[in-house]
């Protein structure tokens, strides 16, 4: 019998990568998350919108800036796994696409990140550039 491996959830990606982040000599104090997923009566969504929710949004912004002068960092928090074409054409992942490609026409970094790993390298590359 095969044992399989559980891949992480994108929330428990996305809890590692604070862990990691809480701990840092420098950014620990400079991230916050944005909550932009889950299920919300019709109402609720209303009174978002109308509070300044957008769709696309990351995950993740620090708010610390980089070296080579990027104003700060968005990342968009996604399981470690192979996605499947239908996933990344969906709505919310083109909203996402879009906005990442929006703040670095203004002086942000923004990325997607698979795992909190790869968070954590995108993080430090940020950092040192």
């Amino acid at each position: 019998m095969t044992k399989r491996i559980a891949i992480p959830t994108e929330n428990q990606e996305q809890r590692a990568l604070v862990k990691w982040l809480s701990l840092h000599p420098i950014l620990k104090d400079f991230y916050c998350k944005n909550n932009n997923e889950g299920k919300r009566t019709e109402g609720q969504t209303w009174n978002l919108k109308l509070m300044g929710l957008r769709p696309g949004v990351p995950d993740l912004f620090i708010y610390y800036p980089s070296p080579s002068g990027k104003h700060g960092l968005w990342l968009e928090m996604k399981r470690n796994m192979n996605y499947p074409p239908s996933a990344r054409n969906g709505d919310s992942w083109k909203l996402q696409a879009e906005f990442i490609e929006r703040v670095k026409t203004v002086g942000f970094e923004a990325a997607f990140c698979y795992g909190w790993e790869d968070g954590k390298r995108i993080i430090e590359a940020y950092l040192s550039a």
